[in-house]
């Protein structure tokens, strides 16, 4: 009785199998040649692709549209760039977070062509005078795929980016001799913008920055 005993005590207190009856386990055994469990299989998980507003039938948010996939004029305006700062590798620590005010104003440019410009200025306060210039950038609508191609000068060097409507980004890369940074814009309502940054420098550490990108009213900031 007591060699019983013992033999039962090994049994784990619950089967190890490759799937359930019901099909709700998400765990799987490493070898299913056979239909027996054996004590000490090794266990790896079931990867879905099914999210949980998937299985429970719930309907998806509608994402927001630009007006006319207008990006230029959906820019226009002034914004608060709010990101979180971290190393570029490692643990990706966490260096700093930065406020920053964007001011995106329109800029008469005669080229004959029909395309538009844009103003970038950047800075910590609202004032016009306390904005540093950054960039202009030129805007070239191709109505047959409906994207935009972006195009600016940034220390001598011509950049390029792209702005889908069908996914709602942008994405402007700055290539520079001795610098390389990646910058994406994904339009999540009127008023809002999700932004991620890789910036690689030889005279820095690589960082990763993200966050967000807020329209904001310049009358409210007024002293």
């Amino acid at each position: 009785m007591a060699e019983e005993k013992r033999r039962q005590d090994k049994v784990p207190p619950f089967p190890i199998s490759s799937s359930s009856s019901s099909g709700s386990s998400i765990y799987s055994s490493s070898s299913s040649s056979s239909s027996t469990p054996h004590h000490g299989a090794m266990l790896t998980p079931y990867l879905s692709s099914f999210t949980d507003a998937d299985r429970s039938g719930a309907s998806k948010p509608a994402k927001f549209k630009i007006p006319d996939n207008d990006f230029f004029t959906y820019l226009l305006g002034s914004w608060k760039r709010n990101l979180e700062w971290r190393e570029l590798g490692g643990a990706f620590q966490h260096l700093r977070t930065s406020n920053t005010i964007v001011l995106i104003e329109e800029y008469q440019k005669i080229e004959g062509d029909g395309t538009r410009h844009l103003k970038w200025s950047f800075g910590k306060t609202i004032s016009k005078s306390e904005l540093h210039f950054g960039y202009i950038m030129k805007f070239v609508n191709f109505p047959k795929n409906q994207e935009t191609y972006l195009e600016w000068v940034y220390t001598g060097t011509v950049c390029h980016g792209k702005f889908m409507p069908a996914s709602n980004v942008a994405i402007l890369n700055f290539f520079q001799a001795h610098s390389t940074v990646l910058v994406v814009y994904r339009v999540v309502d009127a008023d809002t913008m999700a932004v991620c940054i890789i910036e690689i420098d030889e005279k820095q550490s690589p960082t990763l920055q993200y966050g967000n990108m807020y329209r904001i009213d310049p009358s409210l900031y007024k002293m």
